[in-house]
Parts: C-alpha cells; sequence; structure tokens
C-alpha cells in the first residue's frame, strides 16, 4: 500500500503539470492574435487583396510561358485561380480562363491532363459565366459566349447568351 501513495501524488502533479501548462499555451495564443501587426509584417495570402494578387499572378505566368517553363505557369495559374475565385468577379474569372487557353497552346496534352488546358478554361468560364448572370452583366455574358465560341464549343456559346438556359 505503501508504494500506491507515492504514485498516485505523483501522478496528481504530472496532471497539474500538464492542466498548467494547457492554461499558459491558451493565453499565449490570445494575446498574440490580440497584438496590432506591426508595419513590417507581410499579410497573410486571405488578406491581401486579391485583384492585384491576380495580376501579378497572370504576368508572372506570362513570362513563364513566354519562357516555355510550362510547371511555373501552371503554378502561377492555380494561384491565380485561387485570386479569382476570391474576387468572385466575372471579369476576373474571365481572365483566368484566357490564362489556360494560353497554357493550352503551350502544353498541348500534358501528362494528366488529357484533354490539356481546355477543360481548365472551360472551367473557369463556365464560372465567370454564373457570376456575370447573377451580376446582371450583359458584357460579361457576351465575353464568356465568346469564349466559349472561340473554343469551338458553340452550342455552350448559344447557351450562353440565351437568358432562359441554365450551363450545363
Amino acid at each position: 500500500m505503501s508504494s500506491v501513495k507515492p504514485r498516485m501524488e505523483r501522478g496528481g502533479v504530472i496532471l497539474s503539470i500538464v492542466a498548467l501548462a494547457g492554461v499558459a499555451v491558451v493565453a499565449v495564443g490570445s494575446v498574440a492574435t490580440d497584438r496590432p501587426r506591426t508595419t513590417d509584417e507581410r499579410p497573410r495570402w486571405s488578406e491581401q487583396r486579391p485583384e492585384p494578387m491576380l495580376s501579378e499572378r497572370l504576368a508572372t505566368m506570362d513570362t513563364a510561358i513566354a519562357r516555355r517553363d510550362l510547371g511555373r505557369a501552371v503554378h502561377e495559374w492555380r494561384d491565380a485561380y485561387g485570386a479569382a475565385l476570391s474576387a468572385r468577379r466575372w471579369d476576373a474569372m474571365a481572365d483566368v480562363g484566357d490564362a489556360a487557353v494560353r497554357i493550352d497552346a503551350l502544353a498541348g496534352h500534358p501528362r494528366g491532363y488529357p484533354t490539356g488546358f481546355r477543360a481548365e478554361a472551360r472551367q473557369a468560364y463556365l464560372r465567370a459565366l454564373f457570376l456575370a448572370r447573377h451580376q446582371r452583366a450583359p458584357e460579361g455574358i457576351e465575353r464568356v459566349a465568346q469564349a466559349f465560341a472561340a473554343l469551338g464549343d458553340t452550342e455552350m456559346a448559344t447557351r450562353a447568351r440565351s437568358h432562359g438556359a441554365a450551363p450545363r
């Protein structure tokens, strides 16, 4: 029995230490999140404005295309796509669709993309179409319809122009 009591006391001490450490972590975490950001700290991606990021990413992507650096172009395109999603504007998403067409012209049919980057362009154009309809932007609907026609999808171009038909 005498060996049980020291074990119980030691277990109680360890449990107390763990509990105090947990409280300290919570306290330090709340202080760290409440402090103001200094001017030399960079904002997180989610705090940055998507519009400048989008134009920067597309410019960097075009530079990569000019160097025929497909990997960098695709990487920058993916970041641009995320920025366009954050912007929630039809023109941003249409720009990303146009960029996917430029990558498709460079890439042809890279591994993992049996249809090339045309599928990525089509997806971006569909999102742009939904946003243009939601924002009641006839110029956006027409731009997307022209983009579908340029892809050779005249059926989708026609459907985009008709107000009643929903895209497939």
